[in-house]
C-alpha cells in the first residue's frame, strides 16, 4: 500500500513538473522533425492528384483506375491513422513514428517502378497506411512534448507548417512531371521520406507517454536544464 502511495506521489510530482516545464532545444528538434513529416503528409495528398491527371492523360490509367488510385490512398490514410493511435498509446509514439515513415518511403519508391495500374494501386494503398500514421502521431507528439500551457500554440504552428506542403508540392510537380515524368515524383517523395526516417532514428519517447505508462525514468532527456532532471537522477 505504501509503495502504491509513493508511486502515485512520484507520478503526481513528475506530471506537475512536466506541465510547468518550458520549451527546450530538444523540443524544437522534435517539432522540426514532426513538422517535416507533416509537410510530407500534405505533399503526398496533393502529389497524388497531380500524378493521377498525368496517368489518365498518358493512357497509363483509365478514368476508373484513376479513381481507384486516389481512393486507395485515402483508404490507406484512414487505416493508418487508426492503427497509429492504438500503437502509439500502447507501445509508444517512438515505435509508431519510426515504422510509419519506413513503410511509406519504401512503398512510395516501389511505386515509381510499377508496371501497371493494379500494382500501382496496391503499392499506393500500403504506402498510404504508413503515411496515415504521420498526421495522427505528429500532432500527438507535439502535444505530448509541448508544455501544457503552450499546447494550443504549438498545435496551431504544426497546422501552419503542414499546410505549406500543398503549394510546395504543386510547384515541384509542375516542374518535375513535364520534365521527368510522373515516376520522378514517387522517387523524390520516397527518398525524402527515407532521409527523414534516418533523421528520426534516435527520436525520443514522449515524456507524457512514458509517464502515462509508468516508465518514469525515460522522460529525463527532455528536462536536462529543468528541475525535473534532478528528480529523475535521484530515481535512477
Amino acid at each position: 500500500m505504501a509503495d502504491n502511495t509513493y508511486s502515485s506521489t512520484q507520478s503526481y510530482s513528475l506530471e506537475t513538473q512536466l506541465n510547468e516545464a518550458r520549451e527546450t532545444p530538444l523540443f524544437y528538434k522534435v517539432f522540426a522533425l514532426a513538422g517535416a513529416g507533416m509537410i510530407l503528409d500534405a505533399a503526398d495528398v496533393y502529389m497524388a492528384g497531380a500524378i493521377n491527371s498525368t496517368l489518365i492523360e498518358t493512357k497509363f490509367a483509365s478514368i476508373s483506375q484513376g479513381s481507384y488510385f486516389l481512393s486507395s490512398g485515402f483508404l490507406g490514410l484512414f487505416i493508418g491513422s487508426i492503427l497509429a493511435g492504438y500503437i502509439g498509446d500502447f507501445f509508444g509514439r517512438k515505435l509508431s513514428y519510426h515504422f510509419n515513415l519506413l513503410l511509406f518511403g519504401v512503398f512510395t519508391l516501389l511505386s515509381a517502378f510499377a508496371p501497371n495500374m493494379m500494382i500501382l494501386i496496391g503499392l499506393r494503398f500500403i504506402a498510404a497506411i504508413g503515411l496515415g500514421a504521420e498526421i495522427v502521431t505528429g500532432y500527438a507528439v507535439v502535444n505530448e512534448f509541448a508544455p501544457i500551457k503552450r499546447r494550443g500554440h504549438w498545435s496551431g504552428m504544426t497546422a501552419i507548417v503542414a499546410n505549406t506542403g500543398a503549394p510546395i508540392t504543386l510547384l515541384i510537380a509542375s516542374f518535375m512531371i513535364p520534365k521527368f515524368g510522373w515516376r520522378s515524383m514517387f522517387i523524390t517523395m520516397g527518398i525524402l521520406a527515407l532521409i527523414l526516417w534516418l533523421a528520426r532514428r534516435h527520436f525520443p519517447e514522449s515524456p507524457a507517454g512514458c509517464l502515462r505508462r509508468g516508465e518514469l525514468k525515460r522522460p529525463m532527456p527532455l528536462f536536462k536544464s529543468s528541475p525535473l532532471a534532478g528528480y529523475m537522477r535521484r530515481m535512477r
